[in-house]
């Protein structure tokens, strides 16, 4: 298995370099010029240049692309255009209550996706699977931005359980208020998640089902409950456990629209800001973190492949 990661960690290399390049180009071919920006539609012509100048934007893209991968090697992001802070600060400052969401909806994610995939694929054809494959298509269905505002007006504007936007922190305001000002955003994030492993789960416990050994086991007595826990459901892991990579992956990359919709000062709400004000530092940064977040994601789901499967050599 040592070998298998340290290849693994090799082939994140040209990934990384790849990803870089068409983010670099990507965000400086965008309309826009952070110096016009930061001084505002009175300023000059002359002044616009001037700072355009200072900070290294009229240089050859070639050039101004060198400098960044040169500064990342040296553990250097670089600095925000804006915040006049150093990129690792400031991610760090944001990275928090992102993973913290994206933890927090998977968790719900799984917890009413595995029951219900499970039950489905049990009553095929009966009026429970009928339900829950409703449930699935309106979860897919409905956009998170639209749930979201959704719940504030039924959760707190009308029941006035839960808070309809902020953020508090473990360490300031203990773990009970934290998760209370995340469950809503964790909630609309969650559900369209939970609706695409519920689909998974049914249709992989189903495949399991049909199985030669499976009908063999039901001949010899052996309980249906049995037959679904301890053969069908460990036998039927590989996908559901690449759907929930996929899932957290995906949850981590959409969180930007619910943090700006319960002002959540994560990630995806400090990408948008970036954006709006041509940020290129921040941007790049955090687009190259987040797309390095999802190749360790699937190299823990693929080391997880071997553990559900010991027949699966990671070599």
């Amino acid at each position: 298995m040592k070998k298998y990661v340290v290849k693994r960690v090799l082939s994140l290399i040209p990934v990384l370099i790849i990803v870089s390049v068409v983010i670099f180009c990507l965000i400086h071919l965008t309309p826009g010029d952070p110096a016009r920006t930061m001084l505002g539609d009175q300023a000059s012509e002359i002044e616009v240049e001037n700072l355009r100048e200072s900070m290294g934007l009229n240089d050859p893209i070639v050039v101004q692309y060198v400098h960044w991968v040169g500064g990342i090697f040296h553990g250097d992001f670089g600095t925000s255009i804006f915040m006049d802070e150093p990129m690792y600060k400031i991610i760090l400052d944001h990275i928090g209550p992102t993973i913290s969401l994206t933890i927090y909806a998977l968790l719900i994610s799984l917890i009413i996706a595995m029951p219900c995939g499970i039950i489905a694929a049990r009553k095929r054809g009966k009026s429970q699977d009928q339900v829950i494959s409703v449930f699935s298509m309106v979860g897919i269905s409905v956009p998170s931005f639209l749930l979201g505002m959704l719940l504030i007006i039924l959760f707190s504007v009308r029941m006035k359980i839960l808070p309809s936007a902020g953020y508090k922190a473990i360490v300031d305001n203990g773990f009970l208020k934290h998760i209370e000002y995340l469950t809503l955003p964790a909630i609309s994030l969650g559900l369209m998640q939970a609706a695409l492993i519920t689909r998974m789960t049914r249709s992989s416990v189903l495949e399991v089902l049909g199985s030669d050994y499976i009908k063999m086991a039901k001949a010899k007595g052996v309980k249906d409950k049995v037959i679904l826990i301890k053969h069908a459901l460990r036998n039927a892991l590989l996908p559901i456990i690449t759907v929930i990579g996929q899932s957290f992956i995906a949850l981590l990359s959409g969180a930007t629209v619910v943090e700006t919709v319960f002002n959540i000062p994560g990630i995806g709400q400090l990408v948008v800001n970036s954006v709006l004000r041509r940020d290129y530092e921040v941007i790049q940064a955090v687009v190259l973190v987040i797309a390095l977040g999802n190749v360790v994601v699937n190299l823990i789901v693929d080391l997880l492949y071997g553990l559900a499967d010991p027949r699966i050599s990671l070599e």
